[in-house]
């Protein structure tokens, strides 16, 4: 039997325990409750609905039970009729404490799901960021709030929110994941490296990994050249959840870290597949191709980064290397001058203009005009980028003599 089935039969043995208990005691509020959520957890729709209609008719505490159904109603994914019972809570007017709160969290819960995080994040708003409220958010709440701001493109936002809860002592340890990779993507490589470690060290303790922590501590680990590492923990995190981008990107770069190229290729393909707006994905697939000298395929991998956002200077520099090196010298000018529009000191604009003047035609010319250009310069995450580069040309060479041999 599996772990899943078997919580499945835990779930249904305690549901229908406490149904027992119920029986015998019909008009126990807070049992009746009990057995709700029981039913929910269980997916025994029915039977949930059955109660909420129950109480409805014993008049048992209002509030509470309208609440409780807009949760059936979310858990069976019937977004329209959620939408229409919580907006119609939303004008209640003398509500117990918490009851809008929560009116107002399940409504931005089913903007998050519809992928509407602008929409997310207006609501939750003022639940967290005015003085009266604001760290003290329910853990539930706090996990939607950073999430939100993160898939908005907000890291900054809300690694400044995660600081503040952390300084007041209410950033619950189960966000602290979470707030770890909004945190690496807002360059504080300090709080990703402490709120990854706070969340997999609680979850170690609730056998329940952190999936944002450990994609943080991958990337880390990247920085410090850890390849093992890397990968061990994008595979832990990918067996939590098979689908994330996030962790096949981290994985993808471990792989191109380590020089093997067509692994790569598949994992960023994966990973840009599951969340195409990751543009730093595209990125390293686009480089990746550039490596493997598929020049068609990291065209089409940099201007689909541009498609977007047109506003990173790497996406235009990349591109410009391509060009460069497909011997389209006005086009690729043009490519490096929207690139230092953008950011003077981007290197890829660089890369490709040393290209133009007669540098880096093969591999050996390449990977010396790697270590030139790139010395000393930062990775985003920690370490050079010329230590990146040059062990790719050796891996594209390689992969070049295992296509050329003759069998």
């Amino acid at each position: 039997m599996s772990a899943t089935n078997g919580a499945l039969n835990t779930a249904l043995e305690r549901l229908q325990r406490l149904e027992g208990y119920l029986a015998d005691d019909p008009r126990n509020a807070k049992l009746r409750g009990d057995v709700f959520e029981a039913a929910l957890r269980a997916g025994e729709w029915e039977r949930a609905e059955r109660h909420v209609r129950e109480a409805e008719k014993l008049g048992v505490d209002p509030h509470a039970w309208s609440l409780r159904e807009s949760e059936l109603l979310l858990a069976q994914d019937r977004w329209d009729e959620a939408r229409a019972l919580l907006e119609k809570l939303r004008l209640t007017t003398q509500p117990p404490a918490g009851f809008l709160e929560t009116v107002l969290h399940n409504l931005a819960y089913i903007d998050f799901r519809h992928g509407a995080y602008a929409e997310c994040v207006n609501l939750l708003a003022p639940l967290a960021e005015e003085p009266q409220g604001g760290n003290g958010l329910p853990f539930v709440t706090q996990e939607l709030w950073l999430r939100a701001l993160h898939r908005l493109g907000e890291p900054e936002r809300a690694s400044r929110w995660a600081i503040a809860a952390e300084a007041a002592g209410r950033l619950d340890p189960r966000v602290a994941g979470v707030a770890s990779l909004a945190a690496l993507d807002a360059a504080d490589l300090d709080a990703a490296r402490r709120w990854s470690e706070t969340a997999l060290a609680h979850s170690a303790a609730a056998s329940a990994p952190s999936m944002e922590a450990l994609v943080t501590r991958s990337s880390l680990a990247l920085a410090e050249r850890n390849v093992p590492t890397a990968r061990q923990l994008a595979d832990a995190a990918l067996q939590i959840n098979p689908n994330d981008g996030r962790a096949w990107s981290a994985r993808a770069f471990a792989d191109l870290l380590a020089g093997d190229l067509a692994t790569a290729t598949e994992h960023f393909n994966r990973s840009v597949a599951a969340q195409p707006e990751h543009v730093g994905t595209w990125h390293g697939l686009g480089w990746t191709q550039i490596l493997r000298r598929d020049l068609d395929g990291a065209q089409a991998t940099f201007e689909t980064a541009l498609e977007r956002d047109r506003n990173f200077a790497e996406s235009h520099g990349g591109l410009a290397v391509v060009l460069a090196m497909k011997n389209r010298p006005e086009e690729a000018r043009e490519a490096i001058e929207r690139a230092k529009r953008l950011d003077k000191s981007n290197l890829s604009g660089r890369y490709a203009a040393a290209i133009l003047d007669g540098e880096g035609r093969d591999a050996q010319a390449l990977n010396a005009l790697s270590r030139r250009l790139l010395a000393g310069r930062a990775a985003p995450l920690g370490g050079l980028i010329a230590d990146w580069l040059p062990q790719q040309d050796t891996a594209a060479n390689k992969e070049n003599e295992k296509d050329n041999e003759t069998p």
